[in-house]
């Protein structure tokens, strides 16, 4: 958790332009590039170039550092959880298209366009009120009315 001078909580997609103006030296120091650990994190692309889901921990220990470190690499990269799902980037998608890619298929190549495609995409603040009321409408639609 990040907290500013006044008390209040800064999430990591709030710091991002801080962050950037700040970052630490960490990606220096274990030679982790922001790319490799996007990859790596988000979907699941193994060094040997395979796919497997993992969890911070076993990104952690592919990249031979724990995963506070990882934590705070994905923040200073601005590549964390927050500043993806605040976005327009479809990440379900992309962890789909690395989970399918046939046999043979070079999935860095891939996870080089998806990464592309996120840093390029627009940052969006997120209604959650109102998409909880969408999907509450869709499960009535589909399933019925829950009496």
């Amino acid at each position: 958790m990040s907290w500013n001078n006044r008390g209040r909580f800064v999430s990591p997609s709030d710091a991002e332009e801080r962050r950037q103006r700040q970052p630490t030296n960490l990606a220096e120091k274990y030679d982790i590039s922001d790319f490799d650990l996007f990859c790596a994190y988000h979907l699941g692309i193994t060094k040997e170039g395979t796919y497997q889901f993992q969890n911070v921990h076993q990104v952690a220990k592919q990249f031979g550092v724990n995963a506070a470190i990882i934590k705070q690499l994905l923040a200073d990269f601005g590549i964390d959880s927050d500043t993806i799902i605040h976005s327009d980037f479809d990440l379900a998608g992309a962890q789909v298209d690395i989970m399918l890619a046939p046999p043979g298929v070079d999935l860095f190549d891939i996870g080089r366009q998806y990464y592309m495609a996120f840093r390029s995409a627009p940052k969006r603040n997120r209604n959650w009120f109102k998409e909880l009321e969408e999907a509450a409408r869709d499960n009535e639609r589909i399933f019925g009315r829950k009496d």
